[in-house]
């Protein structure tokens, strides 16, 4: 296995065990959660915060599981996917240490899109 290949495998490792992690860890603890969530989405489509946020968990368990299948496409739509997931959440949560994580995230998810 070449050094490259290895590399994108521990990049696509670690961008997977992120989402997954904050996926599953907002049903387990979703209380820590919630105040994440942007006031402007209660009740949008008649749904409430505790809703969306079960949406967007699914959406990053979803995200984590499509990266580590080594099918190319399937791979690409995951990386464009976690990267519009991580600049939605870049648009609410302003200039903080969150945002500094999430700035990484989505360079590494972007590289992801490039390097399959």
């Amino acid at each position: 296995m070449s050094r490259i290949t290895v590399a994108r495998w521990i990049l696509i490792l670690g961008i997977a065990f992120v989402f997954l992690y904050f996926g599953i860890d907002k049903f387990v603890h979703p209380k820590t959660w919630i105040g994440w969530m942007p006031d402007w989405m209660d009740g949008l489509l008649g749904m409430k915060n505790d809703l969306w946020m079960q949406i967007v968990a699914v959406t990053e368990i979803m995200i984590a599981i499509a990266l580590l299948i080594p099918v190319r496409i399937l791979q690409q739509v995951a990386s464009i996917a976690a990267s519009l997931h991580l600049l939605a959440i870049l648009s609410q949560v302003g200039w903080n240490d969150i945002a500094v994580r999430d700035i990484g995230l989505l360079f590494m998810s972007m590289s992801v899109w490039f390097l399959v």
